[in-house]
């Protein structure tokens, strides 16, 4: 005699939803976990190759920006106090220990290697503070800004040489560029323990985005 089973009840159908609702969340968090990895892959890539552009730029234009002191001081017509600040701050003239370990003038290192509190040779020091004289002495003491084709701007206050609020302003807002750009109010040294390292980065991250763009 066949022996008709009874019909699910309620708790059987309940642990079914559950089951199912279950593997559809976990097959959900794998999905999006692959597609994150995909997504940080491209913008890893897409940052290589956005670094490996302006890298060539800057090679390019490391001769308008790293004129030899040497050569600039042969030129004629410079003014004594020109001469003078050339020769007592020229880079060529300054040797790299050989067993110097340290930070270099590149901008990805200054942020790595300030973040550890190391200490940029006093040669690479001078060839940022070169290249952005460089740059200064071509543009007006009054410089205009055209916002209409600007996104979003960030502003910036007062760092008065506080390493740690200039790193957490980068990591929360982005490294400045032609597409991201920042405006700084000023007083940018004084008062924090990290003056040297904040105008040396402002410095660094404006020849890059300078050469960028």
């Amino acid at each position: 005699m066949h022996q008709q089973s009874s019909p699910p009840s309620l708790d059987d159908a309940v642990e079914k939803i559950q089951s199912a609702l279950h593997g559809h969340q976990t097959r959900l968090r794998f999905k999006t976990r692959a597609v994150w990895r995909i997504h940080e892959k491209s913008a890893y890539s897409n940052e290589e190759t956005e670094e490996k552009n302006v890298f060539e730029k800057l090679l390019k234009a490391s001769d308008t920006l790293s004129v030899s002191d040497t050569k600039l001081l042969q030129k004629p017509g410079l003014p004594v106090e020109e001469k003078e600040l050339l020769r007592l701050t020229n880079p060529d003239n300054i040797q790299v220990e050989c067993n110097y370990r340290g930070l270099r003038s590149t901008f990805a290192d200054l942020i790595e290697g300030f973040q550890r509190g190391q200490v940029l040779h006093e040669k690479y020091v001078y060839v940022i503070l070169h290249q952005a004289r460089v740059i200064l002495k071509t543009l007006p003491n009054v410089n205009r800004i055209d916002l209409s084709h600007l996104h979003h701007i960030c502003i910036i206050g007062d760092l008065h040489g506080q390493l740690a609020d200039l790193l957490h302003i980068f990591n929360a807002n982005g490294l400045p560029a032609t597409h991201n750009p920042y405006l700084f109010n000023g007083n940018f040294v004084d008062r924090g323990s990290n003056s040297v390292e904040v105008i040396l980065l402002l410095l660094g991250v404006w020849v890059w985005v300078w050469v960028a763009g």
